[in-house]
């Protein structure tokens, strides 16, 4: 483990140091592990992970005062694993840093405001309002969306059951808002928790911004869209946003000669890599929103919010789960948007290996996790770059994709309304009826009645 370790660059988990360091910095540094997840200090190597190693006369002396330092300056009482190991003629120490149960942990001499340290990447920052917050949160195991909001009465109830009975496709009482826990009561006082305030999007982090990009780096864009309002039409236009900047092969099935348009990465990828984003991202860190870039090579959505505290990359790929927002992920199942914890990340990797595509990388990039799709680059017959000059096409390939997205909403329900049509492509109903229209026109669908009361007809 230590050879792997010492393989490794200086991360959140890893330090080196050549010499025992100052008194301060190996209590920041074991705080900081110690609110986060865990990590070792290895004493002996320098920046760049080459073994140096300590006098053998000073090892004794090193682990006791290590040992008295972490002790003296850290509260809650954290209690490091320290051993030594040789490598060859060089001996290092090793001090292995739990994460820790009584959160948070910080430096006596400073206090809990100031002397609270968390690990971002390989550097040791100090804990805003924010993060103290959230570690008091993780200490009683409870989630950020759990946390009381604000005061609801029977009116603000009455509104929230609607938007929420509209998403869910069903009807939703007081007391399944209660059994979600959307709502808690306090005595007589009923309050709405911050799930409430997330799914309506009232928070003002509660954004995803989407660009598409010329080349493969942000100077320059041909697109960009900010989505706010309620998480689920978040959700809808976000996706709707990545599919319009994809390439599309068409294929002729049918007596009818029909096209049917296929994405060159399919849509069940992009469902899951947005909601994944908005399910497990850090709705307590203010300032910073869900943003998804779209390149000729890639896509990647990036996320707030670092891993949880003990999960690692390769634990996500195998499936393992570790629910950031408990409410959100409830209403989430409830809705249908998500099937089984920790199937997404696996899901999106076999189905980009299954259509010939490179398998999406997930990365921690200090409190921002970034997921990267690759596209279709190496094969021209099946992506092509839009070219700025191509946009129009590009948009009437687009409206092409809506008008067959919805003959074929309307082939399974004939009895649709343009306002469920909206809601389910996440587009206004005026571009649903202009769609509507020109299928009309083209005698592929026909309406059957009045307006209210009508129903469609498949030609």
């Amino acid at each position: 483990m230590i050879v792997d370790l010492l393989n490794q660059k200086e991360s959140k988990t890893v330090e080196f140091k050549e010499d025992l360091p100052k008194k301060n910095q190996i209590a920041k540094t074991a705080c900081a592990f110690a609110n986060r997840a865990g990590g070792h200090i290895i004493i002996g190597v320098n920046d760049q992970g080459t073994v140096t190693g300590i006098s053998e006369d000073l090892l004794e002396e090193y682990l006791d005062r290590i040992s008295n330092i972490i002790y003296d300056s850290v509260y809650p009482m954290l209690i490091p694993e320290l051993y030594t190991y040789k490598l060859g003629n060089a001996n290092i120490i090793v001090v292995q840093i739990y994460p820790g149960n009584s959160l948070p942990y910080y430096l006596k001499n400073e206090g809990k405001i100031k002397g609270t340290y968390i690990r971002v990447g390989k550097t040791n920052k100090a804990a805003d309002i924010e993060m103290l917050k959230e570690l008091e949160r993780q200490r009683q195991n409870k989630t950020f969306d759990e946390d009381i909001s604000r005061e609801a009465n029977n009116e603000d109830i009455n509104e929230f059951s609607k938007i929420l009975g509209g998403a869910l496709g069903k009807a939703v009482s007081e007391e399944k808002l209660q059994n979600l826990n959307l709502i808690e009561r306090v005595g007589d006082i009923s309050y709405f928790t911050n799930a409430v305030e997330i799914i309506l999007g009232k928070m003002e982090n509660c954004r995803i911004k989407c660009a598409r990009f010329t080349g493969d780096s942000v100077l320059d864009f041909i697109d960009r869209k900010e989505y706010e309002g309620d998480i689920i039409g978040q959700l809808n236009n976000a996706i709707g946003f990545i599919k319009n900047h994809l390439n599309v092969s068409g294929i002729i099935s049918g007596m009818g000669l029909n096209r049917r348009d296929i994405l060159e990465i399919p849509e069940e990828v992009l469902r899951e890599a947005v909601v994944n984003a908005v399910l497990h991202r850090d709705y307590s860190i203010s300032g910073s929103d869900i943003k998804i870039a779209v390149y000729n090579s890639r896509i990647e959505v990036v996320s707030p919010g670092g891993l949880p505290k003990t999960i690692t990359i390769d634990e996500i790929y195998a499936g393992r789960s570790e629910i950031r927002n408990k409410i959100i992920a409830r209403v989430f199942r409830e809705a249908g948007i998500i099937e089984q914890w920790g199937s997404g990340i696996p899901r999106i990797r076999e189905a980009c290996i299954k259509e010939g595509l490179k398998a999406p990388q997930l990365s921690e990039e200090g409190l921002f996790v970034r997921l990267t799709i690759y596209r279709r680059v190496n094969d021209p017959s099946k992506n092509r770059t839009i070219k700025d000059h191509e946009l129009n096409d590009s948009k009437t390939m687009e409206i092409a994709k809506e008008k067959q997205y919805i003959y074929d909403l309307l082939c399974k329900d004939d009895d649709l309304t343009l306002k469920q049509i909206s809601k389910d492509m996440g587009i206004s109903e005026a571009s649903v009826q202009r769609r509507l229209d020109r299928l009309q026109k083209e005698k592929s669908i026909a309406r059957i009645g009045s307006k209210k009361s009508g129903k469609w007809k498949i030609v």
